[in-house]
């Protein structure tokens, strides 16, 4: 029973903090999960079943509705809340990529005349998520990603994200196989299994352990740090990094069954 209740606890969990990094913040989405399970509902009797105060209530529940995301209708002078189909956030996140879409030449102009960092640092899970697509261009453009030191940890901060990562470039990972080579951690084998299908992958005795990984790729080499909720990826742009670090992993990787 115990477990059963934990697991419940969890699932809203999560399902509050997926509502959370898509956008709303933590009374938004604590009133829409809300809304979900009552199907209709007025602002007093949300506000008594998620401790959040009336007023406040009304105020979120505004701002839902101008985000398409509740409705609501009037019986017996009362405004009754309902929820849009859950449906909506795939439509706002057609709607959003379609205006990003339509600037995107006009950006990718800005971005190519701009002079490129020397040092980047991407921190967080949206600094990962960054990185990890820079990757993707680079792969694009016919270069290597060697990878060693790699901890699995990546995968286990982007979940949800590297099923649909995996699938959307799946094409490009078996075509480009011979490009990407990853040296790991022993203990990084119970993550990487659905990756072994697309990447070369060899494994490091496990007295070799490495709590950072490095990424080495077009003229670039990036150390990767995943503790907790620490996260971020130091970049550096220097040929001659590029090839002392490229020399090292082509070393490691002819010692290596």
């Amino acid at each position: 029973m115990t477990t059963l209740i934990n697991m419940k606890i969890y699932l809203n969990i999560m399902k509050k903090n997926i509502l959370i990094e898509f956008g709303l913040n933590e009374k938004e989405a604590t009133i829409y999960l809300e809304l979900l399970k009552e199907k209709s509902c007025t602002a007093s009797k949300l506000a008594k079943l998620t401790n959040i105060y009336r007023t406040t209530a009304y105020l979120e529940l505004d701002n839902l509705i101008r985000k398409g995301l509740v409705s609501y209708v009037i019986k017996d002078s009362k405004r009754y809340y309902q929820p849009a189909d859950p449906e909506k956030f795939i439509e706002i996140l057609d709607s959003k990529k379609s205006k990003i879409e339509t600037i995107l030449p006009i950006l990718k102009g800005l971005h190519k005349s701009s002079e490129p960092f020397k040092f980047e640092i991407f921190e967080g899970k949206e600094g990962l998520k960054t990185f990890n697509q820079d990757n993707i261009r680079a792969l694009l453009e016919g270069n290597e990603i060697l990878s060693f030191g790699v901890t699995g940890k990546s995968f286990q901060v982007l979940i949800y994200e590297f099923p649909r990562y995996i699938t959307k470039f799946k094409d490009i990972f078996k075509s480009k196989k011979n490009k990407i080579r990853q040296i790991a951690n022993f203990d990084a084998k119970k993550y990487l299994t659905e990756q072994s299908k697309y990447i070369q992958i060899k494994y490091m005795d496990k007295k070799y352990f490495s709590s950072m990984a490095t990424v080495i790729y077009d003229n670039k080499v990036a150390f990767q740090s995943i503790n907790d909720n620490e996260i971020y990826v130091v970049v550096i742009a220097d040929e001659n990094l590029y090839n002392t670090y490229k020399n090292h992993f082509e070393f490691m990787w002819d010692h290596i069954d």
